[in-house]
């Protein structure tokens, strides 16, 4: 049996689990899923799980925490218990929500989730890897959308887990608005062949020898850029069957002092290049599978959703999303996630 501790959006946390299959049970913990699954290597691969691990019984953690020199452990209380009970070295208290770098790289870090079960964390959310992407590369402007790499990272394994794509067969991660490379450096580094585009991929360019001097690279796998505008046909340069993974415009800053008028220009410019972005993309018919965030203007009307919704049916694809909106706490825009797929799959 395994447990997640899930991210700030739960909701999407939860739609990226998909990806291994997991049957639930019952947990007291608010933000924790206990849950098994034939599938536990795809753990590591999680993004939007802060910590995931094994469930033990308290009986077994004497044998599995002998060798261990210090454990990390939410309540002093409990880990004054094991000191007694089992007989730990040393512990140290640690936020359930946050990575102590001590305990990670010398120690186990135990959960407690009631009822005599214990979680022991095996596996953290790859921060490094994110703030290498979101803050290191070399060539990166406001200018151009920015989509957090763990965001990135959420929306790739949601793609493989709705692609109609045949598993065994070789995956091409496409993003037609790749921006400085994100999509595209967390693909390779996945394990998936990338391709990306954009009307200006100076910055991808630039981005990619860095990219490969670092740990995160890996070169078994290829990345490509091109110059396109997604409000033109698709050309025939992509592997047909790849999964489209992208964010497009998010628009310009919005506040809670903006003009509403302001606000649906903005709507409009949004709906208008989603549009033609849709429409491109489902006739080229190279894409089963599409995955994208489109923007929630957060207290204001979205009609723009619902147009684009029907641009979507009228082209023979479906569109479901995820609820829960991704968004910082101080963002007047968030993220939509939608998962497009052909009408009668996925």
């Amino acid at each position: 049996m395994y447990f997640a501790i899930l991210g700030k959006h739960p909701q999407i946390s939860l739609a990226e689990l998909q990806k291994i299959k997991p049957t639930f049970y019952p947990s007291s913990k608010k933000g924790i899923v206990i849950f098994e699954t034939e599938i536990p290597e795809g753990l590591k691969l999680l993004g939007g799980s802060i910590k995931t691990g094994k469930v033990v019984a308290e009986k077994d953690l004497q044998t599995l925490l002998q060798e261990v020199k210090i454990i990390g452990i939410q309540e002093e209380a409990i880990g004054k218990h094991f000191k007694r009970t089992i007989g730990i070295r040393r512990f140290k208290t640690v936020k359930i929500n946050h990575t102590d770098k001590e305990i990670k790289e010398k120690g186990k870090e135990i959960i407690n989730l009631d009822n005599g079960k214990y979680g022991i964390v095996e596996q953290y959310q790859n921060i490094p890897l994110y703030e290498s992407i979101d803050f290191e590369k070399p060539g990166r402007s406001m200018s151009m959308g920015m989509m957090p790499a763990k965001l990135t990272h959420i929306l790739i394994n949601i793609g493989i887990q709705a692609t109609t794509i045949i598993q065994n067969e070789p995956i091409t991660i496409y993003d037609p608005f790749c921006g400085s490379g994100t999509t595209n450096f967390l693909a390779n580094i996945l394990g998936y062949n990338t391709v990306g585009s954009d009307i200006n991929i100076t910055y991808a360019q630039k981005n990619l020898p860095w990219r490969q001097a670092t740990p995160f690279y890996n070169q078994d796998t290829s990345i490509d850029f091109f110059t396109h505008d997604i409000t033109k046909p698709i050309p025939n340069n992509i592997s047909n069957g790849s999964i489209i993974i992208t964010e497009g415009r998010l628009g310009p800053i919005i506040t809670k002092r903006s003009n509403p008028d302001d606000v649906r220009k903005a709507q409009q410019q949004i709906q208008k290049l989603y549009t033609d972005f849709f429409t491109n993309i489902i006739k080229s018919d190279l894409f089963p599978t599409i995955i994208c965030t489109i923007p929630r203007y957060i207290g204001y009307d979205n009609t723009h959703e619902q147009l684009l919704q029907t641009t979507i049916n009228s082209l023979g694809y479906d569109r479901k999303s995820i609820s829960e909106i991704y968004q910082r706490e101080d963002q007047q825009v968030g993220r939509k996630i939608c998962i497009v797929t052909k009408k009668g799959k996925k």
